[in-house]
């Protein structure tokens, strides 16, 4: 019987089908085609009026009449709406930005979490092997009357606390899978990519102001002040007077004095005139104020994008600070404390065999062993939580 082989996955596939299989994006799409499809209004003239006339208007006989009317804005207007309608459509593309960035944050913090969880699970099973062979070798020499019953009670309590340790952390990793086939809106099965050895994340030393003026949040905060701006020229458009064309078709049944002669006009004869007309607000101040109103919340935007701007700038430095305290934190781990440890554990097992070393003594190397390496595991993770947080502040 042949079984489908779980399908091994990066980081940059999972991510990828998180981002393409989200209803957030999905939806942002929708939103800025919602916004995009506006621009054609922005030609949008007032509707056209058409009067009808007809009765006893003129004199006892039953005349008729009708007219058009068409008011076209000041031409400026055009230009105004369809300028307002693209910026609102940057500010909705840049929605979308965010939110996609905010995805790739997400998706990479469960992803590395469940490879910590997978590294630290193999670790348990290493310790949990070391605690077996100590039940064993207790239990041998429990039983040759070397030692008494504490020994070998102590050694299985040890090892079952490891073993109380694998199943949660199991748990947790079942946990993170769901997460992240949530996040993929896929339900097959799947095992993350692991590397042979599990080293921290590396980002680049520093990032500049410049990075900072290019993060989604602040762009959008910009954007919305040029949405203001936009609103802003199309108010004062629209205080602007409009123009009216007008042409009128009627009849006037009855005798006309034409050059001195009366002549009889039935309702096939007809009387035209046109007219222009303009139309000019008399409240005008009311579009001052909604003027005055669009610039001091433009001004508020760019205040509050420089106020995010400097937010960001000192996220940035407390996580690089961070960064490089734990990578400190890491190297020292590697350099010294587990080189050591494992020398150690080497001549406490083999003396604990040969009867050199008590079980007290042996359990302690055991322990501080076992304590150096998960605090190093524990430092890789939060090494790459930070690293993630870093190039989400720098929108890498």
């Amino acid at each position: 019987i042949s079984h489908a082989q779980t399908k091994v996955m990066t980081v940059d596939e999972i991510t990828a089908m998180a981002i393409q299989n989200s209803y957030k994006l999905k939806a942002e799409d929708l939103n800025i085609q919602s916004a995009n499809s506006l621009i054609r209004s922005a030609n949008e003239m007032p509707k056209l009026n058409v009067n009808v006339q007809f009765g006893q208007y003129s004199s006892i006989k039953f005349d008729n009449a009708f007219s058009i009317t068409q008011t076209i804005p000041f031409p400026t207007l055009f230009a105004a709406k369809r300028n307002a309608i693209k910026a609102a459509v940057s500010s909705k593309e840049l929605d979308k930005q965010i939110a996609k960035n905010e995805i790739v944050l997400k998706v990479q913090s469960y992803f590395y979490q469940l490879l910590y969880l997978e590294n630290y699970n193999q670790k348990l099973q290493y310790l949990d092997s070391l605690y077996q062979d100590f039940v064993a070798t207790s239990s041998l020499r429990y039983k040759s009357g070397e030692t008494k019953q504490l020994e070998k009670t102590t050694a299985e309590a040890k090892r079952n606390e490891i073993m109380l340790q694998l199943s949660q952390n199991e748990f947790e990793i079942a946990i993170c899978y769901k997460t992240l086939k949530l996040y993929m809106d896929n339900n097959d099965s799947f095992a993350i990519h692991r590397e042979a050895l599990y080293t921290p994340i590396i980002v680049s030393a520093l990032a500049n102001t410049v990075q900072m003026e290019q993060h989604p949040t602040i762009q959008k905060l910009q954007q919305e002040a040029i949405v203001a701006e936009q609103n802003r020229k199309l108010e004062k458009a629209n205080g602007l007077p409009d123009f009216t064309l007008s042409y009128a078709n009627q009849s006037l049944i009855g005798f006309q004095n034409i050059n001195n002669q009366d002549v009889f006009f039935n309702a096939a004869k007809r009387f035209h005139y046109g007219a222009v007309g303009i139309d000019v607000p008399l409240t005008y101040g009311a579009t001052k104020s909604k003027m005055k109103s669009l610039e001091i919340q433009k001004q508020a935007l760019q205040a509050t994008a420089q106020f995010e701007r400097r937010e960001l700038e000192v996220q940035l430095l407390n996580a690089q600070q961070q960064y490089f305290q734990y990578l400190s934190q890491y190297r020292f781990y590697i350099d010294n404390a587990l080189p050591s440890a494992q020398e150690i554990i080497k001549a406490a097992k083999l003396g604990y065999t040969s009867g050199e070393v008590n079980y007290i003594e042996f359990l302690l190397v055991l322990e501080n062993k076992t304590e150096v390496e998960l605090k190093c595991m524990q430092t890789i993770q939060q090494i790459n939580q930070i690293a993630l947080n870093i190039n989400y502040l720098t929108s890498k």
